[in-house]
C-alpha cells in the first residue's frame, strides 16, 4: 500500500470523491432505507449533489493519486440548511433520486435536523472510507483531523451513526450517546463529545 497523506478536498475532486462516498454508505441501513439496496447510483447522486453545497471544511484521504477517504465536518448553525438551501436543492435531488426516494430522503434529514444540539458545536459529517482501503486506519486518521478541529476550537463534537459498530470506534474517542431515534425504521446513535477547557 502507498503512502496514504491527508489534503484539502477541492472541487474537481467531486466525482471521484462521490463514488468513494457511495461505496461506502451503500450498505449502511439508513442509505438503504432512503435509496434501496445496491443502489449506487441514488447514493453517488446524493453524496455529489452533497458536497456541492456543504460548507466548512472537508479533507481526503490520498493513496497515491486515488481518493480512498473523505471527512467533512461544519460549525452550528451552518450544519442546517436554510429554508432557501432546502427550496434550491428539491429540483436537482427530485432529478436524481426520484420522488420517492427524495421524500424519503427528506424525512430522514428533517428527523435529523429536529435533534441538532442548540449549543454550540462542530458537527461531522460524512466521513467515509473505500471499501478496498478499509482496516487500513485510514478513518481513525481523518477522524484525528476532526478530533484536533475541536481540541483548537474547544467546541462540542457531535455526529450521527446508523451503524452500532461504529459507536464504540466513537467512545474511544470521547463521543458518548446522547440520545437513540428511529429514522425511516432504522435506529441512529447521536452522539457528542464535551467541549474541552483550554489547559
Amino acid at each position: 500500500m502507498a503512502e496514504i497523506h491527508i489534503e484539502p478536498f477541492r472541487k474537481e475532486m467531486i466525482a471521484e470523491a462521490s463514488n468513494v462516498l457511495a461505496r461506502a454508505f451503500v450498505t449502511n441501513p439508513l442509505n438503504v432505507a432512503a435509496f434501496g439496496p445496491c443502489q449506487l447510483p441514488r447514493n453517488e447522486a446524493f453524496f455529489r449533489n452533497g458536497l456541492a453545497i456543504m460548507k466548512g471544511p472537508k479533507l481526503v484521504a490520498i493513496e497515491g493519486t486515488r481518493i480512498v477517504g473523505f471527512i467533512h465536518w461544519v460549525e452550528s448553525p451552518a450544519c442546517q440548511l436554510s429554508a432557501m438551501e432546502k427550496l434550491r436543492t428539491i429540483p436537482t435531488m427530485l432529478g436524481s433520486v426520484g420522488l420517492s426516494c427524495a421524500w424519503r430522503l427528506g424525512k430522514w434529514l428533517s428527523i435529523w435536523a429536529n435533534h441538532d444540539p442548540r449549543t454550540a458545536h462542530l458537527h461531522l459529517g460524512p466521513i467515509g472510507v473505500d471499501p478496498d482501503a478499509q482496516r487500513s486506519h485510514i478513518g481513525s486518521r481523518l477522524m484525528e483531523e476532526y478530533c484536533h478541529a475541536l481540541d483548537q476550537t474547544k467546541e462540542a463534537g457531535y455526529l450521527e451513526t446508523d451503524r452500532p459498530e461504529n459507536v464504540k470506534f466513537y467512545r474511544r474517542l470521547g463521543f458518548e450517546t446522547t440520545r437513540e431515534v428511529l429514522v425511516l425504521g432504522v435506529r441512529n446513535f447521536l452522539m457528542q463529545r464535551a467541549a474541552r477547557s483550554p489547559r
